[in-house]
């Protein structure tokens, strides 16, 4: 009686958007700094360098009054206007050494082939469901499968434990058990009939490659490490002793380089789960000599820009991973505490900086923490080596501009109610920034400062540099006070070419209304 081959069960193994915020609360946590003659101190918000500060504060004099002034002077406009017109047998064979002088009949041997052929059945008959079903009764069927194929296999190990083929089927029976269901008792007794079974068979790479994918599952990433490397050198060695081969092929046999890619590959993920990092990059590296194509290529990349992340620091990624996880779920709290907790933890600057960004992001955004949040994105941005044009020289650093041009310019708006000395500040802090939106900081100048057509004109001219950064109602506000400015100037024609455009602008949004 023959066995049945060609069973097959497969295992398998993986590899704060910018908005413009809105609800922004709290008061301005204020700095005061005194000055030489009969001015009193300049008050200077969280987040403004003093000399941006100073520089507003002498233009705003000269530019627009107080709010309460301005409030003053609408009510007698209106007063006036009213005079006028709103996501346990089987382990004594199965974790004990076989005595060499236990003697299996024949008639067990051939009960334990039919125990063998039973349980591949029951695995062909799996092979043909939908093992990806997520339906209870597909995945009950799958289960019962497999159930009673372990069954039929264990039977056959009793019956004839020298039987390497039943034992290993086995194993690998209890992995996928574990795999699918998540039992892990089935991992635990997948690796012990391994461990066992490698006693006697040492020369089959793809048995230490199960054993090791049985301990990767239970995160015993020593153990997973070990037997990826043995299974890598048991193949290096048994290349060219294949016997299907013809003397010919065997003598220049090569090796299997995928299979060479998913040893060597979680070799270096093994090493790195335990925190070697050094030693995890060189098999990434090696790996990446056996990668077949572009995407695999491309994820031991990424995965080695990751163990990077901090010069090799994996136990600081991991964290950062675990904190953004936490912003997630919405827990804000506890993942700025995380953050804050991090910092210290940290070996470089691009890392303390990403760190420092996304904990200022939390503490503005969700926490009502802008003052403390805008204050510590203010000392990255003045940190990083910038352009003439005030934009970062690292690419990387564009997500911390943007978001402190964020804050800033969202500041401005929020004080246009409240002091608008301080909101012109903030609106001249994010214009100083190469940030996604800094045409509406130049728009929101211009529009304090029509009172000043140089000024004004400056500040438009800013915006005009980036008019795709602009909606149309505000590129029609760009427009007219273009030509409001040009028009105190004398620079009639000026005025004229901003007026034909504001026009076409108006006939284009009648049009698109109809």
């Amino acid at each position: 009686m023959s066995k049945l081959h060609n069973i097959r069960t497969i295992i398998h193994f993986g590899l704060f958007g910018l908005l413009i915020l809105s609800g922004c609360s709290g008061g301005n946590r204020l700095t005061r700094v005194e000055r030489s003659g009969d001015k009193g101190p300049l008050l200077i918000p969280a987040g403004i360098d003093s000399s941006i500060a100073a520089h507003a504060d002498s233009l705003a004099d000269r530019l627009f009054v107080s709010l309460n002034r301005e409030t003053r002077s609408d009510q007698y406009i209106k007063l006036g206007q009213a005079k006028t017109s709103k996501s346990d047998t089987l382990w004594k064979y199965l974790s004990n050494d076989i005595d060499d002088a236990l003697q299996v009949s024949s008639e067990d041997k051939a009960k334990a082939v039919e125990a063998f052929n039973q349980g591949a059945v029951r695995l062909q008959e799996l092979a043909q469901l939908d093992q990806s079903a997520e339906d209870v009764q597909t995945r009950g069927r799958i289960r019962r499968l497999l159930v009673d194929g372990q069954n039929h296999f264990e039977k056959a190990v009793i019956l004839n434990p020298f039987d390497v083929e039943a034992r290993s089927w086995l194993a690998r029976v209890y992995q996928t058990l574990a795999v699918r269901f998540a039992d892990e008792q089935d991992n635990k007794r997948s690796a012990a009939v391994l461990e066992n079974l490698l006693q006697m068979e040492k020369g089959e790479h793809a048995l230490f490659a199960r054993l090791a994918e049985t301990y990767y599952a239970m995160e015993e990433w020593f153990n997973a490490y070990k037997n990826f490397k043995t299974a890598e050198t048991v193949l290096n060695a048994t290349a060219e002793l294949d016997f299907s081969a013809d003397a010919e092929m065997m003598q220049r046999a090569e090796l299997d380089p995928s299979t060479m890619f998913y040893y060597v590959y979680y070799q270096g993920d093994s090493q790195i789960k335990l925190h070697r990092a050094e030693a995890g990059l060189v098999d990434l590296k090696r790996a990446m000599e056996f990668a077949s194509t572009e995407k695999e290529k491309a994820d031991i990349q990424s995965y080695m820009d990751w163990v990077n992340w901090d010069d090799g620091n994996t136990k600081a990624v991991e964290k950062r991973d675990e904190l953004i996880a936490l912003l997630d779920k919405e827990e804000h709290h506890k993942a700025a505490k995380g953050f804050l907790q991090l910092i210290p933890q940290l070996k470089t600057r691009r890392a303390i900086d990403e760190i420092v960004w996304r904990l200022a992001v939390l503490e503005f955004q969700f926490l009502e923490r802008q003052n403390e949040g805008v204050d510590r994105l203010k000392q990255v941005v003045k940190l990083t080596p910038q352009d003439a044009s005030g934009a970062p020289l690292d690419s990387t650093y564009r997500k911390y501009f943007d978001s402190y041009g964020v804050m800033c310019h969202n500041l401005g708006l929020e004080n246009m109610k409240k002091n608008r000395k301080f909101a012109f500040m903030y609106f001249q802090q994010a214009a100083a920034v190469d940030w996604e939106n800094r045409a509406k900081s130049y728009l929101e100048i211009a529009k304090l400062s029509r009172n000043n057509a140089k000024v004004a004109i400056k500040s438009c001219e800013g915006a005009l540099a980036h008019p795709e950064q602009l909606d149309s109602a505000e590129q029609m506000q760009l427009y007219q006070l273009l030509v409001e400015g040009y028009k105190r100037s004398g620079r009639f024609n000026d005025a004229r070419k901003y007026y034909a455009q504001w026009m076409q602008m108006r006939q284009q949004n009648r049009r698109a209304s109809r």
